[in-house]
């Protein structure tokens, strides 16, 4: 299970609003990782739980954890290509993903980010261990 770091508020904020626009860059990520005494991985991973998180209590909107899920996958890919894919930050977009579109069998009355996101969501939140 990935340790979970506390980060200033700061930077999170700038980090998920870097994300929500679509501009975190993999150096931008190394960047903030080394000033962070993190590994990029640990990063996304904060950054992840963090829009999980706030979707859950909402304290953000679907659409927005979605934004910045999408935002955050490029990175999350790359650096599962040098290393184990980062996780839980994989399966959290994995999470948002499917709350985007109807799925085959579902009424027009289901909502996807309600039925499948918040329900992946708040299993994978109970299963990490507490925080720093």
């Amino acid at each position: 299970m990935p340790m979970i770091k506390a980060l200033p508020d700061t930077k999170i904020e700038t980090l998920l609003s870097t994300a929500q626009q679509a501009e975190l860059k993999l150096t931008d990520l190394l960047f903030y990782s080394r000033q962070l005494g993190l590994r990029p991985a640990e990063l996304l991973n904060t950054l992840s739980i963090e829009a999980a998180r706030r979707f859950i209590f909402g304290e953000m909107s679907f659409e927005i954890g979605d934004d910045i899920m999408n935002g955050l996958f490029t990175l999350i890919v790359d650096l599962g290509m040098d290393e184990q894919m980062p996780q839980p930050a994989f399966n959290i977009y994995l999470a948002f993903d499917e709350g985007e579109y109807q799925h085959s069998g579902d009424s027009e009355h289901i909502k996807p980010s309600e039925c499948y996101t918040r329900l992946q969501l708040l299993e994978l939140l109970r299963e990490l261990p507490d925080s720093d």
